[in-house]
C-alpha cells in the first residue's frame, strides 16, 4: 500500500483493539486506538484520520452519538461501525447518519480491511453514491398480464411469451410464471428440482432422450400452471439499492425478484433489468 491509510479504531475492549490494530498494521494500515468516543473526537482535532472504525456500545458516549458528532466535525470522513451488539434498527440509524458500513463482530480481518480500503476510496477518489432504488427499475405489477393458477400451460403461453403474474381464486399473487419455468417443466418427471436425477437407476437416461422432446411438450401443455410454477420469487424492498438487488438475485439464482412496499407486492425486477443498469453504467 503506497499511501498508508490512517485508521482510528474506537472501542473500549482493550484486547480487541490491540489485536485488531496489530492485524491492520500488518496489512499496511496506519492504525491508532481510542478507548472511548470522547477521546476519539478530541484526537480528530489535531490528527486527521482517513477512516474511523467505531463500536456502538461503549462506556460513556455511545457509537451513534459519536457518529453524529464526528460527522459534524468532518462530514467527509468515512465511519465504519463494528459492533457485537448489532440490530437492524441500529444499522438503519447508522445509515441515516451516513456511516459507510455496519459490520458485526466477530468480523474477519480480510472483510474489515477490504471495507476500510473501500471507505478510503469513497473519501478520496470521488466516490459517487447511487440514487436509484429497486422502485426505479421495477416493472409495476399492474403492467403484467395476470393469469389463473388453474389455467393450462398451453393457454398461459398463448397469453404472453414473457413474465405472467399468477393469481389464485382469491386474486392473490402466488408467483411469477417465467420462460425458465416452462423450460424446466419439459424435462422428464424423474428429474429433481435441482436438476439432478432423482434415482440412481436413471443416471444414464439422458443418453436415451432423443426423439422425446415433442412428447414432453405435449404432456406439459395440458398441465395446470400451478403444477409447474417455481417457488415464489424472493422479495426485496422498494427502497433497496441496486447492489442489494444484484446480490439477492445472484445468491438465490433468481431470474426475477418481487418488489414490495410496506404491505404488498408492487412490481418485479427481472435479471434483464439489473443487467441493463450494469450495461448502462459501463458504457458511460
Amino acid at each position: 500500500m503506497q499511501n498508508r491509510i490512517k485508521v482510528l479504531l474506537v472501542d473500549d475492549e482493550d484486547r480487541f483493539c490491540e489485536t485488531t490494530s496489530k492485524l491492520l498494521n500488518k496489512k499496511g494500515f496506519d492504525t491508532t486506538i481510542a478507548n472511548n468516543a470522547e477521546k476519539a473526537i478530541h484526537s480528530l482535532k489535531d490528527n486527521k484520520r482517513d477512516v474511523i472504525v467505531l463500536d456502538i456500545q461503549m462506556t460513556g458516549m455511545d457509537g451513534h452519538t459519536a457518529l453524529h458528532e464526528i460527522k459534524k466535525t468532518d462530514p467527509d470522513i468515512q465511519v465504519i461501525i463494528l459492533t457485537g451488539h448489532g440490530s437492524r434498527y441500529s444499522a438503519m440509524r447508522a445509515l441515516v447518519r451516513e456511516a459507510f458500513d455496519y459490520l458485526a463482530k466477530p468480523c474477519d480481518i480480510e472483510i474489515l480491511a477490504s471495507r476500510i480500503q473501500d471507505a478510503y476510496l469513497a473519501k478520496n477518489r470521488g466516490f459517487k453514491f447511487d440514487d436509484k432504488k429497486a422502485l426505479n427499475i421495477m416493472i409495476p405489477i399492474h403492467d403484467l398480464k395476470s393469469i389463473s393458477a388453474d389455467m393450462s400451460v398451453k393457454e398461459a403461453m398463448s397469453c404472453c411469451d414473457g413474465f405472467l403474474a399468477v393469481i389464485d381464486e382469491r386474486k392473490i399473487l402466488i408467483g411469477i410464471l417465467t420462460r425458465k419455468d416452462i423450460i424446466r417443466s419439459v424435462r422428464p418427471e424423474y428429474i429433481s428440482e435441482d436438476g439432478s436425477f432423482s434415482e440412481e437407476s436413471s443416471r444414464f437416461s439422458s443418453m436415451f432422450w432423443s426423439g422425446f422432446f415433442s412428447d414432453r411438450v405435449t404432456a406439459v401443455s395440458h398441465k395446470k400452471v400451478w403444477e409447474i410454477l417455481s417457488e415464489r420469487p424472493p422479495t426485496i424492498s422498494e427502497n433497496a439499492n441496486l447492489l442489494e438487488v444484484a446480490h439477492l438475485m445472484a445468491t438465490n439464482s433468481a431470474g426475477v425478484l418481487l418488489v414490495k412496499d410496506i404491505s404488498k407486492v408492487i412490481g418485479i425486477i427481472r435479471d434483464k433489468d439489473i443487467y441493463s443498469e450494469i450495461s448502462s453504467l459501463m458504457n458511460k
